[in-house]
């Protein structure tokens, strides 16, 4: 199993997923340059402001996170099972694009300040890495599975 490279990228994307959901990582800030400013992370939405700050907690974002990394992991253990990991990576994939709408909505709903600056960090393109190591592995899933045809074929 894990000699396998597509083993790997469910591993990476495994990895991603739990450091994005137990990490704080900031993907979006927003700021009046004086002294507010909003933090949007993969778990929580955090305000800050002079008379106070709130959090809120990003339970769609969290629930995208948690069955990416799922899948990826039924999908790394059915290594006998191709064309059930075929399924579970293409599964992946409408997650991952859930995710990045749910991403791209939350920013957009933060319109606290009018004159103010806001900025995606580096960690909105972890999303990507998913799509790139999801490819990889579905690659690598169907190549084995031509692989085995062809063996089948010289019997």
């Amino acid at each position: 199993m894990i000699q396998r490279p597509q083993t790997l990228f469910y591993l990476a994307m495994l990895a991603i997923s739990v450091m994005l959901i137990f990490s704080d990582t900031v993907f979006y800030t927003a700021s009046d340059g004086n002294t507010s400013s909003v933090s949007v992370e993969y778990d929580e939405t955090e305000l800050i402001a002079s008379d106070g700050s709130s959090k809120e907690q990003n339970t769609l974002l969290v629930g995208f996170l948690g069955a990416i990394g799922i899948l990826a992991l039924i999908a790394m253990v059915m290594f006998k099972n191709r064309k059930l990991q075929t399924l579970l990576s293409g599964f992946n994939y409408l997650f991952i694009l859930g995710m990045i709408v749910v991403m791209y909505l939350n920013s957009l709903n933060i319109k606290f300040f009018e004159n103010g600056e806001s900025s995606f960090t580096f960690y909105a393109l972890l999303p990507l890495s998913y799509i790139f190591f999801n490819f990889l592995a579905m690659k690598g899933v169907r190549k084995d599975e031509k692989l085995i045809r062809s063996m089948d074929r010289l019997r």
